[in-house]
Formats: C-alpha cells, sequence, structure tokens
C-alpha cells in the first residue's frame, strides 16, 4: 500500500515513516502542503496523512482540492486542533479520519489499517501470513521464517503482484541505512522459496521480485 505523509516536522514525519515501513508500507514524505497536492497529483497513492498546518498550503486545503479534482485517496488528518468546530471543518473537507496530535503511533497505524480496509492476516492461495501474532502457514501448517525472511515475505504479500526491485526490498526490509551487499535480497529470496515452495515468488530479470499465485 502506499502512502504520503505531509508533515512539516521533521522529527515527526521521521517518526511516522520509521512506522509506516516497519508495518511494510510503501512511503513517500513531504513537507508542505502545496509539495503534497502536487505529489498527489501525479502519483497513485492509497492514503494521504496530511497535518493540518503547513507551509504554503494547509493540509486542510489540500483535502478539499484533492476532493474537487476528485482524486480518489483516502485522507487521515492530523492536528493539534482540539475543538469540535475545527474537527467538523476537517471532516466536512473530505477528511475520511482525523486524529489529534500528540496521539501514540501505535494507535494510527490500528486507524490507517481500519480505514484502509486491511486485515491483520495476508493471504495468497495456500499461504496465510498473520502480522498479529507474526506467524506464516502453508496449508495450515506453521513454517519456520528468520525475523527477516518474515518481514521480506510480508512487505511481498501486503505489495501482491507488484514488481519490487533489490534496492526497494532493501530499503524497505532492511532500512534505508543498511550498507551490506544488495545480493542479501537474492539469498533471502532462496531461502524463502526453499520454505514456501518456488510458485509464490516469481524472478523478473533484471527488474526484480513479485509476489503471485502459483499455477500448482
Amino acid at each position: 500500500m502506499r502512502i504520503l505523509i505531509a508533515e512539516d516536522d521533521p522529527d515527526m514525519q521521521k517518526i511516522l515513516t520509521m512506522y509506516l515501513k516497519k508495518e511494510g508500507y510503501d512511503v513517500t514524505a513531504v513537507s508542505d502542503g502545496k509539495a503534497a497536492l502536487g505529489y498527489l497529483m501525479e502519483h497513485r497513492m492509497d492514503l494521504a496523512v496530511l497535518d493540518w498546518m503547513m507551509p504554503r498550503m494547509s493540509g486542510i486545503d489540500v483535502c478539499r482540492e484533492l476532493r474537487n479534482y476528485g482524486i480518489p485517496v483516502k485522507v487521515l488528518m492530523l492536528t493539534a486542533k482540539s475543538g469540535s468546530e475545527d474537527e467538523i471543518a476537517g471532516l466536512s473537507g473530505g477528511a475520511d479520519e482525523y486524529i489529534h496530535k500528540p496521539f501514540d503511533p501505535r494507535i494510527l497505524m490500528l486507524r490507517i489499517k481500519k480505514l484502509c480496509g486491511l486485515e491483520s492476516v495476508l493471504r495468497c492461495a495456500r499461504l496465510s501470513l498473520n502480522q498479529e501474532n507474526m506467524t506464516v502457514s502453508l496449508d495450515g501448517e506453521m513454517l519456520k521464517l528468520t525475523k527477516k525472511e518474515y518481514e521480506l515475505l510480508r512487505y511481498l504479500m501486503a505489495n501482491r503482484k507488484i514488481i519490487l526491485s533489490r534496492e526497494k526490498l532493501l530499503q524497505q526490509v532492511w532500512g534505508i541505512d543498511y550498507e551490506g551487499d544488495d545480493r542479501t535480497v537474492d539469498t533471502h529470496i532462496r531461502r524463502l522459496r526453499s520454505k514456501i515452495g518456488e510458485g509464490f515468488i516469481t524472478t523478473h530479470v533484471g527488474l526484480g521480485y513479485s509476489l503471485e499465485e502459483p499455477n500448482d
């Protein structure tokens, strides 16, 4: 799932990005309302997390413009405003959800999952991944995966049928500060295939990998 964060506080932006990427989301962050609107006009995103008070253009104005142009993206508004009139204005302006600052990032993650209709269990044919208890099963039988194998599989399953490059997988699973060999992705893909079966992960030569339903 693709999420845009529009937040001018660098610390808050960093925290939100970290939590969302940890959950396996594809995250882009900008620091002002104009940049947010421009990005959303040019790129298909599933969710926009907008701070109300931003430079150049407020989050509520961004939201109104998105609705005026018919951009099909869900909007979650973040704000330090606590008055009921402000909340009414935010929701009336087209926001789908509204969260007051300060907030617990874990609650934000739950709100996002609920807002986007995301299930705690990801499935692909005979393969199931439970995000609540971090377990993976094949035909109902539990598989033993390492933490990194689990995180890699979760990201692949959350982005089914999307070709993901080594660089993208390294960034989302190992983190942007990873300085090791990018071939570690290939190694973990081989290990995953040995545990879940060869048919689930497709190699796209020169492009990357995608999770698909096996033909068998």
